[in-house]
């Protein structure tokens, strides 16, 4: 029995179990290597995105994009934010530079003409810059504060229930304002208190939460839940906890986030990212975000003395900040989205992506972050991904199944009938190699927010394929029609149209190639894992499919099992070609087909005889660039077997 506190979950929290279990293995495996991250390296991060913009802020104090030669969004705030991070660290000439941005930021908003109608954003970038140049500017800081006490928000911004009276509408942008908001209480300069606040908190807020701590964003009676908009709603909301919050709903609010914290450590991927699921998937603010929550509560863990979860909570946010750092440009911006397109080309962007935005709210995000730092005497921790192994799924609406062994992971949707985020596994990311090998993301059945500057939009995941008796292929990446428009606001209703399906896990010992179990010690517990998935239709002539799972540390094998009158049955491959500047190499054969890039292969087999691969020759649009879709083809079978590994080029 361990000797000090535990920073835990309560019994109510699904995956306690796995919890605990890898709190036994980081213990057993003690402290980590280096992961050469530490302050100063983070903060040079920061810098190097904010220096990149210092040259575009006007005489107003105004950031321009230089793409649309206009302010964009929250630039501006996140500017201020980020920059004055800076300045507590002694970069000094960048004060003036952050207090013009933040006199510009104040006073768009008390005049109402934030940029794109964003004003729910800034105050809590605002307040935070406001707190950190207030010792520095004391005669400025009466003209902001005098500003400042002029805000209404039930006026001055615009997702409150006295704009919108839709409680459908009280989705991230609300609990992001009232984090700010309470900031701006603290410092005694708000016109609503804390009752106003859990008011909103109670009735919008702590019911999207899943026990699992995520949070569901979107319509209340259907939320469409992404996880970016997850983990930004966590941040926001804990940095309001953080900031000392203690209204009605502090308490049961804490222990969501506090159980949130530990569903994204758990579900962290060997390259320090999030799951992808729905809009503002692979934005490198995602693990921005991450970054900032899981430095929060490597500071909490370590205040209740447990050094475990303080070490592992601090190694996820510096692989979270190693995630943002892989995607800097020459110029010290970011490539916001991850692929190498030029930013102008705006591919896997959103329609409301915008460059200068999301680089200075990435940048802002990570400069909390390193406010929340527990300090470098902790040491880290070995990570979820990094040891042991688990299978996952993640409650709500959320639709998704993480798998993971010793350095590398797997996501499976599974939802059926959202055109933007098809079923099937979507990503695999192994340590060591480049993230978009695997690959990183599926093909959409619809391109909902996304914007592509070249490939075809349709849907494209591992998953299985079968061909009807009419001469008919069919996907289950297609997934089931909803019986309804598709609204990308709206998201979809999981009820729609039918489909669900059965997760179980497979207790029973896996054989390496060489017959020996799991890996060198033998203990597959440690190294492998066995699932199925039976997907439970409406499906075009299939009376049942069944896909199993065999994961272990260099190899992946995938089963699918069909019933119904078919012609042939296969599996969808999809293969990474470009990320818009660098092609892969795509080969295949009646048995195999591997892309190579960067140095790394990604690989698929099967092993059935008599099986044909066809590669189709129109490359297919992902977040990523463009992918290739191979159909592994099995005539006249009911079941069809096929292996994936990964690896370094030799």
């Amino acid at each position: 029995m361990s000797k000090y506190s535990k920073y835990t979950a309560e019994s109510t929290y699904p995956w306690r179990d796995a919890l605990e279990n890898y709190r036994t293995l980081a213990e057993q495996a003690g402290p980590a290597p280096s992961d050469g991250w530490n302050q100063a390296r983070k903060l040079a991060l920061v810098e190097s995105v904010v220096r990149t913009y210092t040259p575009y802020q006007d005489s107003t104090g105004a950031i321009i994009d230089p793409f649309s030669e206009a302010e964009r969004y929250y630039s501006t705030p996140a500017y201020a934010m980020a920059a004055s991070v800076l300045v507590q660290a002694g970069h000094m000439d960048l004060l003036a530079s952050a207090a013009s941005a933040l006199s510009h930021s104040i006073d768009v908003v008390v005049k109402g003409c934030a940029p794109d109608h964003h004003p729910d954003f800034f105050p809590v970038l605002m307040m935070r810059a406001y707190i950190l140049l207030k010792p520095h500017m004391p005669e400025q800081a009466k003209v902001w504060t005098e500003a400042l006490k002029k805000i209404q928000p039930e006026q001055d911004y615009v997702f409150t229930m006295s704009k919108m009276n839709n409680p459908n509408r009280m989705i991230n942008w609300n609990a992001i304002m009232i984090s700010g908001e309470y900031l701006r209480l603290r410092e005694h300069l708000a016109s609503e208190g804390k009752d106003w606040m859990d008011r909103y908190l109670n009735l919008y807020h702590l019911p999207r939460f899943t026990p699992l701590g995520l949070y569901q964003d979107g319509p209340l009676d259907r939320p469409n839940c992404p996880f970016s908009y997850d983990i930004a709603t966590r941040y926001h909301l804990d940095v309001m906890l953080e900031a000392g919050y203690d209204g009605a709903c502090a308490a049961e609010l804490k222990e969501h986030l506090r159980h949130g914290a530990f569903s994204t450590l758990l579900t962290l991927s060997p390259l320090g990212e999030i799951p992808p699921r729905g809009r503002s998937s692979q934005h490198q603010w995602n693990e921005a975000a991450a970054a900032y929550v899981c430095s929060a509560h490597a500071t909490q863990a370590l205040r209740a003395g447990d050094r475990v979860m303080a070490g592992a909570f601090a190694r996820a946010a510096n692989w979270c900040f190693e995630a943002v750092e892989r995607w800097k440009m020459d110029d010290g911006r970011l490539k916001i989205v991850r692929n190498e397109y030029p930013p102008e080309a705006r591919h896997g962007y959103e329609i409301y992506t915008n460059h200068t935005g999301y680089n200075l709210w990435t940048a802002a995000a990570l400069a909390h972050a390193c406010l929340s730092d527990p300090g470098e005497d902790v040491t880290g921790m070995y990570l979820p991904s990094e040891i042991g192994n688990r299978v996952l799924q993640a409650d709500g609406w959320f639709e998704t199944i993480i798998a993971s062994v010793p350095g590398q992971q797997m996501i499976l949707h599974t939802a059926m009938n959202d055109p933007y985020t098809v079923p099937g596994l979507v990503r695999i990311q192994q340590a060591g190699l480049p993230g978009l090998i695997g690959p990183s993301a599926a093909g959409h059945v619809q391109s909902g927010f996304t914007e592509f500057a070249e490939g075809e939009v349709g849907p494209l995941s591992y998953c299985p394929v079968w061909k009807t008796p009419e001469g008919n292929w069919h996907s289950l990446a297609g997934g089931i029609p909803s019986g309804a428009d598709y609204d990308r606001d709206a998201g979809i209703n999981p009820a729609d149209g039918g489909g669900s399906i059965l997760l179980e896990t497979v207790d029973q010992e896996v054989e390496d190639d060489s017959g020996s179990l799991g890996g060198d010690d033998g203990n597959h517990q440690d190294q492998a894992n066995a699932f199925t998935v039976t997907w439970f239709g409406p499906l075009t002539g299939i009376d049942s499919l069944r896909t199993r799972y065999v994961q272990q540390v260099d190899l992946l094998t995938v089963t699918y099992e069909f019933e119904g009158e078919l012609e042939a049955v296969g599996a969808l491959i999809p293969l990474m070609f470009s990320d818009g500047r660098e092609q892969a190499v795509i080969t295949h054969s009646n048995q195999a087909v591997r892309s190579e890039y960067r140095g790394a292969y990604v690989e698929s087999n099967v092993l059935d005889e008599g099986a044909t691969i066809h590669l189709k020759e129109q490359p297919v649009a992902s977040r990523n660039g463009l992918l290739k879709e191979a159909r592994m083809e099995v005539s006249d079978g009911r079941s069809i077997t096929f292996t994936i590994r990964l690896g370094e080029v030799t």
